[in-house]
């Protein structure tokens, strides 16, 4: 997610904007897994979509939606894991589920985010139905309890970790403390903050967190299940997930002498530059993307119309006066100023796939009431 600031209202719209992106790309790739049900790149892909979705929709206040997509992630993450197979009905469903979230996305009074529609019952019925949770239990405390009761059926590992915070975490929203809560879930978990990476206070960055962590988790859960608790900040962090080749038998005296290691001789050793506080991902400016409104985008380009006729205007006067010095900077401006339109079009522009996308659906839709085969 794009660096914002603001008020609580402008995070929660910039969250919309962003949910609004990940349905419509969602939508895309399970139109893509009902014409070939066994790639397994969309699976991961529709999972980590819904993973995203309920993770910052649950930071940023939206907590029935966040529940809602939480059935969804659980039933593609058995999907993923070979438990239930991808069919038409369970793609069906998580097309009807997208439709509700959008709503739950756009209205948020509480009216509208706690009403038991019968559709909402519908989809979480059929949901938990395909992925062969308990009937008789809520679908949202169903599934949660689905991936402990198939870890249980694993013997218990130990796994050391190591979970390095980047520059912008914090600043997206992600709280570090909330997800060694969800690792100390998986079962027991030793943990040792590591403070080396602390700048001087005069070059500390109160958005940023400097502190790493270095922990010993011993559970019946597999790394999948480990590095899923990682998965909405893992681009944003370092990250290093090491198991054990046997079940866990140390005590509690090898675990701590495991998780404390001595400055400069354990396995965790903090990767540091020449300066402190600094890490090995630490850069000026790391960020490949920016999330800008259109309306400025639309300003741009008028701005640089404007300057094209201006410039016009300034090479028929070079043109008349026959002055060399002038003429050179009228083409070196004419120079840039193509440039800079060329580059603003281009910013402006958008893939044509987007509009054309919605049909896909329709089809897809009147294919299966009309009992149909479309091409």
């Amino acid at each position: 997610m794009e660096l914002v600031t603001g008020t609580p209202e402008q995070f929660k719209q910039s969250f919309r904007e962003e949910a609004r992106e990940i349905l419509a790309q969602l939508e895309s790739s399970l139109l893509d897994l009902h014409h070939d049900p066994a790639d397994a790149d969309l699976i991961g892909e529709i999972f980590r979509g819904l993973h995203t979705i309920k993770g910052s929709g649950s930071m940023f206040g939206f907590d029935r939606l966040a529940a809602f997509t939480h059935n969804l992630e659980s039933a593609f993450d058995a999907v993923r894991n070979g438990r239930i197979a991808v069919t038409s009905e369970l793609i069906d469903l998580t097309l009807s589920a997208l439709d509700h979230m959008r709503t739950m996305l756009e209205d948020e009074s509480e009216a509208a985010q706690a009403d038991p529609s019968t559709a909402r019952s519908a989809i979480l019925e059929g949901i938990r139905r395909l992925a062969g949770m308990d009937a008789g239990a809520p679908a949202e405390e169903s599934v949660k309890r689905a991936p402990a009761a198939a870890a249980k059926e694993a013997p218990e590992s130990e796994w050391r970790i190591r979970f390095a915070p980047g520059p912008e975490l914090m600043r997206c929203g992600a709280n570090p403390l909330l997800l060694l809560g969800e690792l100390r879930q998986l079962g027991g978990l030793s943990v040792k903050a590591a403070m080396e990476a602390l700048p001087p206070l005069e070059e500390l960055d109160p958005e940023r967190c400097y502190i790493s962590w270095e922990m010993i988790l011993r559970t019946c859960a597999g790394e999948d299940a480990i590095r899923d608790v990682f998965i909405f900040v893992e681009s944003d962090c370092e990250l290093t997930i090491e198991g054990s080749a046997t079940p866990a038998v140390a005590n509690e005296n090898e675990r701590k002498a495991r998780v404390e290691p001595k400055a400069g001789t354990g396995a965790f050793e903090e990767e540091r530059s020449g300066r402190p506080g600094r890490r090995a991902y630490d850069q000026p400016d790391n960020a490949t993307s920016l999330r800008v409104p259109a309306a400025r985008l639309d300003r741009l380009v008028n701005l640089v119309g404007e300057l094209v006729t201006v410039q016009a205007r300034l090479g028929e006067i070079s043109a008349q006066r026959d002055d060399p010095e002038l003429t050179s900077v009228a083409e070196e401006i004419e120079r840039l100023t193509s440039a800079l339109r060329e580059n603003s079009m281009s910013v402006r522009m958008m893939p044509i796939r987007g509009t054309f996308e919605k049909f896909r659906r329709l089809v897809h839709d009147l294919a299966r009431d009309l009992g149909k085969e479309v091409e």
